[in-house]
């Protein structure tokens, strides 16, 4: 009967256990999807991170070509590097330069009209002359040389140089951009196992409130039934003769065991003799229909 499950607690005790089931379940969907969500938030964080570091490992390549025209200076500064040292290297280049041929020729053409003019073309000083004006053409066409191939060095230095900052520099960001985005990883996959392992908390503290509740409601539906006992028999204690601070009436034992009891003063007491009874008579079932 629903009074009797409300008076003894089981309806409140019931709704008590399917209230904590229900937040239990409330918290464990919530936790669940919390732990996707924060799944799905560490992935983007690293793809985002891996995706600046691609970036920034093609801003560095890129950055790096615009270097690349020096580097090939360099490179021909390399290849040419011989000529510093080696004297057939310059003479092969003199032999090739028609600079040299042409200063050559201007040098002879001035050293012979002034010997001429002078009337020692054949003369030993003129033709000293003659044999000076190569080194004197040749020397600072070497030099220039020398210096153009020291150049295309420093520059190719500077270029290769400066590419290697750049890609150290690359690395460098992508490292600490890796260092950041796992240190974003864990915090956030920390943050999410934290809150995962609240709520969990919480649908365990909802599932013990309900049976605390439960074991509550029970209890106070004991107290109620015996609370009720107690009135009724406070209500029924004055018909026997009893009930707090009342003395027995006259005739009756107070309510000790093994007593007469007289109920009714006025009425004389019963005789319960048993021995006085008619006996039954067995003899008599066969005078039934169906009987022996």
């Amino acid at each position: 009967m629903g009074f009797v499950r409300h008076l003894t607690g089981k309806t409140a005790a019931r709704g008590a256990e399917r209230a904590g089931d229900v937040q239990q379940a409330a918290a464990e969907d919530i936790a669940a999807q919390t732990d996707v969500i924060g799944q799905e938030q560490v992935a983007r964080v690293g793809a985002a991170g891996q995706q600046a570091g691609v970036d920034i490992g093609a801003a560095g390549q890129q950055a790096g070509a615009l270097f690349d025209p020096f580097a090939q200076l360099g490179q021909q500064g390399i290849d040419q590097a011989g000529f510093l040292t080696d004297p057939n290297a310059q003479f092969d280049f003199l032999q090739n330069n028609p600079l040299f041929q042409m200063g050559l020729d201007n040098a002879n053409t001035q050293t012979n009209q002034m010997a001429a003019a002078r009337g020692r073309l054949t003369a030993g000083d003129t033709l000293q002359q003659l044999s000076q004006n190569a080194l004197l053409t040749a020397s600072p066409l070497i030099e220039q040389q020398k210096q153009a191939i020291q150049n295309q060095l420093s520059m190719g230095q500077s270029a290769a140089a400066n590419q290697a900052n750049l890609l150290t520099g690359t690395a460098g960001q992508q490292a600490n951009l890796l260092t950041g985005t796992a240190g974003n990883q864990a915090n956030l996959a920390m943050g999410n196992q934290a809150t995962v392992g609240n709520l969990l908390g919480s649908a365990a503290a909802a599932q013990a409130a309900g049976i605390v509740g439960a074991a509550n409601a029970k209890g106070a539906g004991a107290s109620s039934i015996l609370n009720i006992g107690s009135q009724l028999a406070g209500s029924l204690m004055p018909s026997f003769g009893g009930g707090q601070g009342v003395a027995p009436p006259t005739g009756t034992s107070g309510g000790i065991p093994g007593t007469q009891l007289n109920v009714v003063p006025s009425a004389p007491p019963m005789n319960l003799n048993l021995s006085s009874q008619p006996v039954f008579d067995s003899s008599a079932w066969g005078k039934f229909p169906g009987g022996t």
